[in-house]
Order: structure tokens, then C-alpha cells, then sequence
């Protein structure tokens, strides 16, 4: 009986347990049936209504779907977003491109948006601020709520989905895509800083920089979220903007204009350091310039007046003086006893010289005036000169004639097999082995033609009457350490110039320069090449220790 009542006892409880697992999956199975067409219909409804927009310009989202509620977002064009199901003429609008289940973002008109290209750009969430203050962010939208942690001055952040006065908190560095992603909350207004003086303002996002005032003006540049640059007037929600390293004047040109909303002022201490360097290379910049300006002032005025100087030096009249030679003394070509004898002075001879050159006085034409040009005719050395006349030479006594041939004459002596005289031409023409001599000056040649000035009786005062001579045939001359040669030599006495034509070459020592006509002015003892139909050729030699 006892196992009996036992088997009936379990019995019992295996039935019980048995309705009552029944009992759990019927009404399981029941509110299955009830509720799983309003949960999986609904979500599926907004799954299948969920729609990829974008927006053709400028649109605001707005908290409620109604023109009159707050703004929490601006949308830049050509970023893509997700919408649920339209009510009303407005679109729920979700953070997420392919999940309505994130909290949604706000409501947009249904009239400003069209559907989106598959491939569009999907918009960041996310708009860059910079921290004015140390700041703290909360783990929920309220002051109440824990802190989440601190931001320090100056750091860079993002912020979005902006609901009841607060912004979501995200990393500066990473595009946001859902509010799940935020490290936290922070107040509006500890972030949104309105400045309508500052001058430095930073893009939010990145922007396109157009030209013109106008929406649709061509882009000449670009500013990415956190970029800065200089801010100028307001027009139509548009700045005027210069780039951040650019000294702004009343008359700097502009570098193109952004929308206003999308830039961001600074906090007044950020805004201060960074301002602060661009301030002080701007003094910088000017400084130098105003150095420059001073520099070349002054290196102008100081050339003006070396002008001014030199000009009066050279237009100064030269101051001469009579003076009397004390000996018979040698004219010279340069201020140097090496140099040509190009004239003598007679003792007690009156001559016009300028100021002394070291030892040596410089020898005028008789008959120049200050008001002239003067010209040198040669140097005389300063021992042999005196203001005052010689005592063995009586004032009275007549000036000595200069007799030709004399002894104060320069004689040129010439010696030939043949010699041939036309009074008819005024010449005189030497043959054969032909030898000039002339102080220091030896000529030999073929030929020579000595052509006199018109006048005279026969060979009498030959020497003083010659004008030129013409030497041809192997012309060859010396002239102290200098040698040349030519086709033809023409000595021009009076001007005391050797004119050396066809291939002529002079040498001096080791040095030598070769021409179609070389010109020796034996006064200023100097020459000039001509090269004619082939270049001058010159050859010098230099000490091997001397640098180039």
C-alpha cells in the first residue's frame, strides 16, 4: 500500500510539474504570437523604410520637427545621412547610415533633401572645438551625474548630437559616427564661444573657401576641421578670410570666403598666444623693412654725395703757375726717368705746370686758361723747377731761338743704301737696310718715305720739317724693352703715335698682343690693339705662386 500510495504521490507531482511547464510555454507561445508582429513589423517597417538622403546645401536639423525648434546640427552639403519614416513633412534623422536603432539626431524638412548615391560620403557627427579653460565632462547629460573625466586649456575636441544644451564629448582624432561612442557630456556654452571681434577663427569641419560671397562661387582653397586663418568683414553669413601668416592691411587682398557657422571663434587667451607670435613677426617684418628703407637712404644720400664730391673734383678748374726751368731738362711722357723723352727746356725756359704729382710736375700748353681744357704735355722732375727765374739768365735778354739740328732738338737719325728726294712731293725715300734711330727707338725696314711739310729750301731743316714716316717690307722696331713687327709702320711726329698695320705683333719681355693695328702713343706711353677681321691675341705671363 505504501509503495502504492508512493507511485501515486510522484504521480501526482510529474502532472503538476507537467501543467505547469505547459502552462509557461503556452502563454510564452502566446505573447509570442501577440507581440512578435508589433515588435518584428514595426522594425522591419523602419528597416525597410530607412532611407540614405542627402541634402543639395546648407540645412539644419532641428530638435523637434518644427521650424520654431532649437538648431542642433548644420549639415554641409554632399554628406549623406540616414532618416526613418516621414510624419508630417519632416524626417527623423539617425546618426548611423544602415542602424536606426541609435538615438536619433533631429528632424530635417522633407523639402530640402533628395536620396543619396549609394557610394556618397557619410557625414561626421562630429565638429571640432577648442578648450578655452580646463573643463570637466559628465558620464550623463547632467551636473549631477559622475564626471567622466578633464579636458586641460587649449586641448581639441569634438562635439555633436547636441540635445537639452549639452554635446556629446568625442576623441579629435576619429571621425563619430553614434553617440555611443562619446566619452562623455559637456554644457554648450562651455565650448560654443560667440567673439565677434576675434580675429583668428579655425573651420569646425572641413570647408571649401570660395571666391566670391556666393554660394555658387568656385572654391580656391580649402580649410580642414581645426585649420585657422584670419577673419575680415561679415557678408550674407559669409567671412571674408586671410590666410593665418598674412600681415592684414586696409588693403591685402582677400583670400577667398567661408561660411560662417562653420567657423569657429577662439577663446580670447588661445586667441592671444597665437596672435602674439604673428604680432611679433609682423613688427618683425616691418622693423627690417624700415632698417631697409633707412640702409637705402642712406647708401643713396652717401652716393650722392661721392657724385657731388667727384663731380667737383672733376669739374674743379686745375690751379697752374708759371715756373722756370734751372737747367736744360728733359720732357717725359710719364712721371718716371724709364719713360720717352718726348721735349727739353732750356735753361730759364717759362713753362705752365700744374700741382705736384709726387716728385714730378705735370707740363701744360703754353697759352691754356682754367676756363680750357687742359692738356698735359708731359713731366718734368721738381728739383729742376723754380718759381723764380735762373740768375745766370738776364730778364732782359731776348728769349734764345731754338735752332733746328740743335742740341735741344730730339734728332732722328736714319741710314740706307739709297736715297731718293722729291721736292715736288715734300719726300724723302730710304731703300735698302733701312735703319731709324730716335733716342730709344730703332726702326728697320725695305723702305721708308719721310713726307715733310710744304716749305723750305731743298734738304735745309729736313728733320724739323718731317711730318711722317712710312716704313714697309719687314718692319721691325724696338722701343726700349719693347719689340715689334708689322707689314707697315707709320710714325706720326708731330703727335709722337706709331700706327704698326698687317699682322702686327708687340711684344714686351715675356708678353705679347698681336693685331691687324697697333697704336703706340709715345707720350702717354701706352698702346690699343685693333683686331680687325680676326681677334686681338694677347699672351701674358704670370708668377706661378700668384693666385688667378
Amino acid at each position: 500500500m505504501s509503495s502504492i500510495s508512493e507511485n501515486k504521490s510522484l504521480f501526482r507531482s510529474f502532472c503538476q510539474a507537467a501543467f505547469t511547464a505547459f502552462a509557461y510555454t503556452a502563454s510564452a507561445l502566446i505573447c509570442a504570437v501577440l507581440f512578435f508582429p508589433f515588435f518584428t513589423t514595426d522594425s522591419i517597417a523602419h528597416a525597410a523604410k530607412a532611407e540614405l538622403m542627402i541634402t543639395q546645401s546648407i540645412a539644419n536639423i532641428r530638435e523637434n520637427p518644427d521650424l520654431k525648434a532649437e538648431v542642433v546640427w548644420v549639415l554641409s552639403p554632399a554628406e549623406s545621412f540616414s532618416v526613418g519614416k516621414e510624419k508630417g513633412g519632416w524626417l527623423p534623422v539617425y546618426p548611423a547610415s544602415s542602424n536606426l536603432s541609435d538615438s536619433l539626431v533631429g528632424y530635417i524638412s522633407k523639402k530640402i533633401v533628395v536620396p543619396a548615391a549609394k557610394n556618397s560620403p557619410v557625414v561626421d557627427w562630429g565638429d571640432v572645438r577648442y578648450v578655452g579653460t580646463p573643463l570637466e565632462y559628465h558620464a550623463e547629460r547632467s551636473l549631477k551625474s559622475a564626471v567622466a573625466g578633464k579636458l586641460a586649456e587649449g586641448d581639441k575636441i569634438k562635439v555633436g548630437f547636441l540635445h537639452g544644451g549639452w554635446y556629446a564629448v568625442f576623441n579629435a582624432d576619429k571621425p563619430v559616427v553614434s553617440e555611443n561612442d562619446a566619452l562623455g557630456f559637456v554644457k554648450e556654452s562651455s565650448v560654443n564661444i560667440n567673439l565677434d571681434d576675434a580675429r583668428i577663427r579655425y573651420a569646425v569641419r572641413k570647408i571649401n573657401v570660395i571666391k566670391k560671397p556666393v554660394a555658387s562661387s568656385k572654391a580656391v582653397g580649402v580649410l580642414n576641421p581645426g585649420y585657422r586663418a584670419q577673419v575680415g568683414k561679415e557678408k550674407g553669413g559669409m567671412y571674408a578670410l586671410y590666410r593665418i601668416d598674412t600681415m592684414v592691411k586696409e588693403d591685402t587682398p582677400v583670400w577667398g570666403y567661408a561660411w560662417g557657422p562653420f567657423l569657429a571663434a577662439y577663446p580670447k587667451n588661445l586667441e592671444k598666444k597665437k596672435m602674439a607670435g604673428i604680432d611679433t613677426r609682423k613688427a618683425e617684418l616691418e622693423a627690417e623693412q624700415k632698417k631697409k628703407e633707412v640702409e637705402l637712404k642712406e647708401r643713396a644720400d652717401s652716393l650722392a654725395s661721392m657724385d657731388k664730391a667727384m663731380d667737383a673734383v672733376v669739374n674743379a678748374p686745375i690751379v697752374t703757375k708759371s715756373m722756370f726751368a734751372q737747367a736744360v731738362l728733359n720732357v717725359r711722357s710719364e712721371p718716371d726717368v724709364k719713360s720717352l723723352i718726348v721735349d727739353k727746356l732750356e735753361l730759364g725756359q717759362a713753362v705752365l705746370v700744374g700741382p705736384e704729382e709726387g716728385k714730378w710736375f705735370p707740363i701744360f700748353k703754353a697759352g691754356d686758361t682754367p676756363d680750357s681744357k687742359m692738356e698735359i704735355v708731359g713731366y718734368v722732375y721738381n728739383a729742376y723747377l723754380s718759381t723764380e727765374p735762373p740768375a745766370e739768365v738776364k730778364k732782359e735778354a731776348p728769349a734764345k731761338k731754338r735752332v733746328p739740328g740743335g742740341p735741344d732738338e730730339v734728332p732722328i737719325k736714319i741710314t740706307s743704301k739709297k736715297m731718293t728726294f722729291s721736292e715736288n712731293k715734300n719726300q724723302i725715300t730710304f731703300s735698302g737696310d733701312v735703319t731709324v734711330v730716335r733716342l730709344d727707338v730703332t726702326l728697320t725696314s725695305d723702305t721708308l718715305t719721310a713726307m715733310l711739310k710744304s716749305g723750305g729750301d731743298s734738304l735745309k731743316d729736313t728733320q724739323n720739317k718731317i711730318k711722317e714716316i712710312i716704313a714697309t717690307g719687314s718692319v721691325n722696331v724696338v722701343m726700349n724693352n719693347r719689340k715689334g713687327s708689322c707689314d707697315k709702320l707709320t710714325f706720326v711726329v708731330g703727335d709722337s703715335i706709331i700706327l704698326m698695320e698687317g699682322n702686327a705683333k708687340l711684344q714686351d719681355g715675356p708678353n705679347l698682343v698681336q693685331g691687324n693695328l697697333i697704336k703706340f702713343y709715345l707720350k702717354d706711353n701706352r698702346s690699343e690693339v685693333v683686331g680687325g677681321d680676326k681677334p686681338v691675341e694677347a699672351i701674358f705671363f704670370t708668377p706661378k705662386n700668384v693666385a688667378p
